[in-house]
């Protein structure tokens, strides 16, 4: 695979973040050449959105600075924000209405992480893009797949 990347700015509200999940989604599709329904679409569709919702309660009224490379087999997304706090991913009570984000975001990529930065943080996250093999993908089903992390 050949390498892509793009930038962008997200404004910070949730329509914007919206449009720019599904801005992600299609890019990755035309990058990696997979279906409207490939599991590496979606995937990213959904980490980008966590990360890039998280980023909202600390932009204020700056707009959210976003990276997305495809280098190799490998899909890193960053999203800057200007909170100082570094981010833990916790397991929220079962009648709690947040707090899932990041455990989500864990459990989706191959690896994720957060950077300091010198006006905030950089939220970032990795998936590997593995192509099925001919036999592989006619003898099975495509089953998620599920990370963890300590």
């Amino acid at each position: 695979m050949e390498a892509h990347q793009i930038t962008f700015s997200v404004l910070p509200t949730p329509a914007a973040v919206t449009m720019a999940h599904r801005h992600v989604r299609d890019t990755v599709q035309d990058w990696t050449d997979t279906s409207p329904d490939s599991g590496v679409a979606h995937t990213a569709e959904v980490v980008f959105s966590e990360l890039a919702t998280n980023a909202i309660r600390f932009a204020k009224h700056h707009p959210i600075p976003v990276a997305v490379r495809l280098t190799g087999a490998v899909l890193r997304m960053e999203v800057h924000d200007r909170g100082p706090a570094l981010p833990a991913p916790t397991l929220p009570d079962d009648d709690s209405e947040g707090g899932r984000g990041l455990f989500l975001v864990g459990v989706l990529a191959d690896r994720f992480g957060t950077t300091p930065t010198n006006s905030g943080k950089s939220c970032w996250a990795e998936i590997d893009i593995v192509e099925p093999s001919p036999v592989a993908a006619t003898t099975t089903a495509s089953l998620p797949v599920q990370r963890s992390y300590t």
